[in-house]
């Protein structure tokens, strides 16, 4: 749980950026923010970032008592990977064939970056399926995946078919 901690805040393009590319973006003459699709997602970003913020003063809070992480950190870990990934895509999409090209005088935007960057964020700590086993187990309490295996050392675990 301390890795998901440190891995599960993604630090990237986030919903004020996605906002302020959707007002000054041109989409065929009008800004972007005008796209109900655009609107819908903006909206989609905006409650998970505010349901991540709460999530983390929950983290917060119970380190401060001196206890472990909690299953906080999982949901954290998730959410904002996946958010990071989505609004670095938005923004590449919003350059529209250009958006992958890197401007020579800025290098990579925080959008490419975060598009980029995210993968490898889905992966550390846990990859998504991973945590949403750990979710749907010890959150929600959901019976654990039926495993051949379980039970046996490593070591012991047969190799050939």
């Amino acid at each position: 749980m301390n890795e998901r901690l440190a891995v599960g805040d993604a630090r990237g393009s986030d919903i004020e950026e996605a906002l302020t590319l959707s007002k000054t973006k041109d989409d065929a003459g009008e800004a972007l923010i005008k796209n109900d699709a655009v609107r819908e997602r903006l909206a989609d970003w905006f409650c998970e970032a505010n349901g991540l913020k709460y999530t983390k003063f929950r983290t917060i809070s119970a380190l401060s008592k001196g206890e472990a992480p909690g299953p906080e950190a999982s949901i954290t870990k998730i959410v904002s990977a996946n958010k990071l990934q989505s609004i670095g895509n938005f923004g590449i999409d919003a350059g529209d064939m250009a958006g992958m090209l890197i401007d020579e005088d800025e290098g990579v935007s925080s959008f490419q970056g975060a598009w980029l960057g995210a993968p490898g964020l889905r992966i550390a700590g846990g990859t998504d399926e991973i945590l949403r086993n750990v979710i749907a187990e010890r959150v929600l309490g959901l019976p654990q995946d039926p495993r051949a295996d379980k039970g046996l050392a490593f070591k012991d675990i047969p190799t050939k078919v």
